[in-house]
C-alpha cells in the first residue's frame, strides 16, 4: 500500500509540472526585445522608410502580386484561435507584429507594433465563403473600420486551412461576397500580452460545414527567428515581448526618407497590383545610376562610396609632376603603331586602285577628245582679229602717204 500511495503521490506532482510547464509557451517572459531587432532583422528582406506620420515603415521586397496574409504561408486553428503559418524569414514579425496598409507609390507596407497576435486581421462569414483582410495602422478590434474591398480574400470553408490555399481565392465576385457576408466580431484577449485581437471562425463551425475534423496545433517558443516551424501538432514560433519605449530611440541602418507620405489605406488597382511598386524601381534605377538610394546610405554603402571616391584622388595628388611624361608615353606607342597602320594600308590600295584606274582611263578619253580640239579651233581663230588689225593698219599708212 505503501509503494502504491507513493506512485499516486509523484504521479500528482508529475501531472502537476506538465501542466504548468505548458502555460509558459503562451508568452516568454524573460526574453525582452527592442524595436532594433525588427530594423536589423528585416532590413536584408525589404527597404526601411522614413515616414512623417508613421515614423520608421518597411516595404517588402516582394515581386508583382505580393499581398500580405494572402501569399508565402497558409492558415492553422491554434489554441489562440487561426493564426498565419507563414514561410517567409521576416513572417514571425509582419504577420504578428504591427499593421499593414496599401499605398499607390510604395506598394504594401508594414507599421511595427509590439503586441503580438496569431494575425492582425478582421474576419467575414456568410454565403459559404470566408474572408479575411489586413487591418490598417491606428484601428484595433472592436472598432469600425472601412476596409477597401480588394484588401479581403474569400475561401470556402473546405480550402481555408488548405497548405495551398492562395490558388482557392475568390477574386471576380468580391464585391457580392461582401454583401453578402458579416464581421466575425469574437476577439480573444491575451492578458500575458496585453492584446486584444479577432479570434476568426470557430473550429466547431467548420467542422460542421465542412463534415471534416479540424487539427488544433500548439504554439511554442523559439529561440531565434531561424527556428521557426511548424513539427507535428505544434508551430514553432518567435515571438518575444517587444518594449513599446524603443519606437523613439531605435533607428535603422538602412533607412530613406519618404518621397510620399504613407497616408491612409489606398484602394489597389488590377494594374498596380500586377506590377512592381514604382518606389522599388526608383531604388533600383538610383543604386544602377550609382548615386545611392533616396535619403541617408546605409553603413557599407558609405563605405564603398568613399572607397570608390577616395581610390583615384591619391594618384592625381600625389603625381602631378608625371603628367607630362604620362603623355609623352601616351603618345608613344601611338608613333609605334603609325608604321604598322602604313604597311597595312597600302595592300588594300593596292588592290583597289586598278579599279578606279580603269575607269578613269576609259571614262577620260572621250572627253578629252571631244574638249580638247576645241580650244585648239579657238586659238587657230583667234589670229583672225590680229590680221585685220594689221591690214587695217597697213591701209591707213597707205592713206597716210597719199
Amino acid at each position: 500500500m505503501k509503494r502504491i500511495s507513493s506512485l499516486l503521490v509523484w504521479l500528482v506532482i508529475i501531472s502537476v509540472l506538465f501542466i504548468t510547464v505548458p502555460r509558459q509557451k503562451t508568452f516568454a517572459q524573460d526574453v525582452v526585445v527592442s524595436y532594433q531587432t525588427f530594423y536589423d532583422e528585416l532590413s536584408p528582406y525589404g527597404q526601411w522608410v522614413e515616414d512623417p506620420e508613421y515614423g520608421n515603415v518597411w516595404v517588402p521586397n516582394e515581386a508583382p502580386g505580393y499581398r500580405p496574409y494572402a501569399t508565402n504561408g497558409h492558415w492553422a486553428m491554434t489554441e489562440y484561435g487561426n493564426m498565419w503559418v507563414s514561410d517567409a524569414p521576416y513572417g514571425w514579425a509582419t504577420y504578428h507584429y504591427g499593421r499593414w496598409t496599401y499605398n499607390s507609390y510604395y506598394g504594401w507596407v508594414w507599421i511595427p507594433g509590439h503586441e503580438w497576435a496569431p494575425a492582425w486581421v478582421s474576419w467575414r462569414s456568410g454565403g459559404g465563403y470566408y474572408g479575411w483582410a489586413p487591418m490598417g495602422p491606428g484601428y484595433n478590434p472592436g472598432g469600425v473600420y472601412d476596409y477597401p474591398e480588394n484588401y479581403w480574400v474569400f475561401v470556402g470553408p473546405a480550402y481555408l486551412y488548405q497548405p495551398n490555399v492562395y490558388s482557392y481565392y475568390e477574386p471576380r465576385h468580391v464585391r457580392r461576397y461582401i454583401r453578402e457576408t458579416n464581421y466575425i466580431n469574437e476577439t480573444y484577449a491575451d492578458h500575458n500580452y496585453h492584446s486584444t485581437y479577432y479570434y476568426g471562425p470557430r473550429r466547431e463551425v467548420i467542422e460542421r460545414e465542412t463534415h471534416h475534423p479540424v487539427q488544433v496545433y500548439q504554439v511554442s517558443n523559439a529561440r531565434s527567428s531561424r527556428e521557426s516551424n511548424v513539427r507535428g501538432n505544434e508551430v514553432q514560433i518567435y515571438r518575444p515581448a517587444v518594449s513599446g519605449e524603443t519606437r523613439q530611440t531605435a533607428r535603422p541602418t538602412n533607412s530613406v526618407r519618404a518621397t510620399q507620405p504613407v497616408g491612409r489605406p489606398q484602394e489597389i488597382s488590377r494594374h498596380e497590383g500586377n506590377r512592381q511598386p514604382q518606389f522599388r524601381q526608383d531604388i533600383q534605377q538610383r543604386q544602377n545610376n550609382n548615386t545611392g538610394v533616396i535619403g541617408t546610405r546605409n553603413q557599407q554603402q558609405q563605405q564603398n562610396f568613399q572607397q570608390q571616391t577616395n581610390r583615384p584622388q591619391p594618384q592625381h595628388i600625389q603625381q602631378p609632376e608625371n603628367r607630362p611624361q604620362q603623355q609623352q608615353q601616351m603618345n608613344r606607342p601611338q608613333q609605334q603603331n603609325r608604321p604598322q597602320q602604313q604597311q597595312f594600308m597600302p595592300q588594300p590600295q593596292q588592290q583597289n586602285r586598278p579599279q578606279p584606274q580603269q575607269q578613269q582611263q576609259r571614262s577620260q578619253p572621250q572627253p578629252q577628245q571631244q574638249q580638247r580640239p576645241q580650244p585648239q579651233q579657238q586659238q587657230q581663230q583667234r589670229p583672225q582679229p590680229q590680221q585685220r588689225q594689221q591690214s587695217n593698219q597697213k591701209s591707213q599708212e597707205e592713206r597716210g602717204r597719199r
